[in-house]
């Protein structure tokens, strides 16, 4: 799945890997503090219930630790590389610990354990951070055309009428925000 970041942000993730593979446990620290919540977020769509989530992204990030100085960004943004690193992790923990307490369960709970949709929320939680890292990237002026149209429901003199701009002006905002919103989902496209 891929995951828009932008170019400042996906520098920086860049120099934070680079330090982690340099051992820098306050880099990890700041990669954790940016990502751990999203990360944590799809384990939690992936497996029975949040402590095994816990435990897993504790071994996703440190899995991130130790093969920092494999990272290479033409294979992926970090933000892509981590949210493989922790799917994987939690494919570890289905086929290890997962087995065991699927044995342990009852059979009413064992379809909770594993969600046929589980792809399909993981791309749709990783689409929506990736629109919302976008969005949040563009000038303020952008942004709030395309949240009051898109969100909103507004039309674009109903958005000059609200924001006191002229109608040629919300419409070269959204244009430009458009463009941008393109190009940057692009960026990250597989």
């Amino acid at each position: 799945m891929s995951n828009v970041v932008p170019s400042s942000t996906a520098e920086s993730d860049r120099a934070l890997v680079a330090r982690v593979a340099a051992r820098d446990a306050d880099a990890l620290g700041d990669l954790y503090d940016r990502y751990g919540r999203m990360v944590f977020g799809v384990l939690r769509a992936l497996l029975p219930n949040p402590e095994a989530a816990e435990e897993v992204i504790q071994d996703a990030f440190h899995a991130l630790w130790r093969s920092a100085s494999v990272y290479s960004e033409s294979r992926g943004s970090v933000r892509t590389w981590l949210l493989a690193i922790a799917r994987n992790a939690a494919i570890d923990w289905q086929r290890t610990k997962g087995r065991r307490a699927r044995r342990e369960s009852a059979l009413d709970a064992a379809k909770d354990i594993r969600d046929p949709l589980a792809e399909e929320l993981v791309e749709r939680v990783a689409l929506r951070s990736q629109v919302r890292a976008a969005l949040e990237a563009l000038p303020r002026e952008q942004c709030e055309v395309l949240v009051l149209a898109y969100y909103g429901g507004l039309t674009q003199t109903e958005i000059a009428t609200r924001t006191g701009a002229p109608l040629g002006t919300v419409k070269s905002r959204a244009r430009l925000a458009m463009s941008q919103l393109r190009r940057t989902l692009a960026e990250e496209a597989p």
